[in-house]
């Protein structure tokens, strides 16, 4: 055999030998938990109840992001899907609900006036396909005849998780 032949076939065995052994010396990459909320609520059955007073109302236009609250959340966990509610509630009455438009992200919400012309109104977002409940971190105020945000400059609340029973 010629010496550069048995030269290469060492230097090869070696290298083998080398990249086989274990690094302890080496720190192991962990990935870190992602704080994505998604969980196992179905479509919840909100209904505006029948007899509210529908001479008062309200509307609001309003833009869903869950990234400002969840940074860890990417288009491929969460987008606003057609199957997605967003509803106003005076307390545990619901006083609207609607699903978001076709083409964007905003939700056209209708808001009948609450038992109490006082009442504050929150707002909370289901999302199928976190299979969850968030609720708004700003509470709304009802104004007979107001109108919260436009197209052009949608009203945009946080969303936070929204525990359920």
């Amino acid at each position: 055999m010629k010496p550069s032949i048995y030269l290469a076939i060492m230097l090869g065995v070696a290298l083998l030998a080398a990249c086989s052994k274990d690094d302890t010396s080496s720190t192991t990459d962990t990935v870190p938990q992602r704080n994505i909320p998604s969980g196992t609520i179905p479509i919840p059955g909100w209904d505006v109840a029948p007899d509210y007073d529908y001479t008062s109302s309200m509307t609001a236009v309003v833009d869903v992001d869950l990234t400002s609250t969840y940074p860890d959340i990417t288009p491929v966990d969460w987008q606003v899907d057609t199957a997605d509610l967003l509803a106003a509630f005076a307390g545990e009455d619901c006083i609207g609900v609607t699903s978001p438009t076709q083409s964007e992200k905003l939700f056209f919400l209708y808001i009948s006036s609450p038992s109490e012309s006082d009442d504050d109104i929150t707002l909370r977002y289901y999302s199928a396909r976190l299979r969850n409940v968030f609720l708004a971190d700003a509470v709304l105020h009802f104004e007979n005849g107001g109108r919260m945000g436009s197209v052009a400059d949608p009203l945009t609340p946080a969303f936070v998780e929204f525990k359920t029973e």
